[in-house]
């Protein structure tokens, strides 16, 4: 399918959430559509749906390299804020675990520059305190592409299992793939 047909289709789809979200908060319909696009997992069912009807032939390499293990050599390890501050002698690229979706980049107050993946298995993990982005909100992400750089010595992660928060204590395991 050319470009130009995924984006009539990707403008389509959001007009017509835009609009039921309209209409639902005028009491016109009772259809909960806010309800199903207010969170990560909804993203990524979205994303598998219109893959289906787009088809996903073309891929875009962001980056190629080693994969982020933020166990692998680590220096000190933190717990901070559901999660663990990770600190390292050298900055580090930080890719993606597994295939999934990238639902925020920004700022937040607790671990500052900040990149959170919904993954395809529904871990939500958030990597705080990067130095740069290396994707865009919502844009598709494998197993092995970077997602962000590390520029000072240390990475806040936090991983959400079925909306809950893994403890600290057990992120080594999941890192390095012991409960999946």
């Amino acid at each position: 399918m050319k470009w130009k047909t995924k984006w009539i289709i990707a403008c389509l789809l959001s007009v017509s959430v835009i609009a039921m979200a309209k209409l639902e908060e005028r009491q016109l319909i009772n259809i909960p559509v806010t309800q199903y696009v207010t969170t990560g997992k909804d993203f990524v069912v979205m994303k598998k749906w219109v893959s289906s009807l787009i088809g996903e032939d073309e891929s875009i390499t962001v980056s190629t390299g080693t994969e982020f293990d933020p166990f692998s050599a680590y220096d000190s390890f933190q717990p901070y804020q559901d999660g663990a501050i990770i600190s390292y002698s050298q900055p580090l690229s930080i890719t993606s675990q597994g295939s999934g979706l990238v639902v925020f980049t920004g700022y937040t107050r607790q671990s500052g520059k900040t990149v959170t993946v919904q993954y395809d298995n529904g871990d939500e993990v958030t990597y705080g305190f990067v130095g740069s982005f290396s994707t865009l909100p919502y844009t598709t992400v494998r197993r092995g592409d970077e997602i962000a750089v590390m520029d000072e010595d240390a990475v806040y992660v936090k991983v959400k299992r079925n909306g809950i928060p893994l403890e600290p204590t057990v992120l080594a395991t999941y890192m390095t793939g012991g409960l999946e």
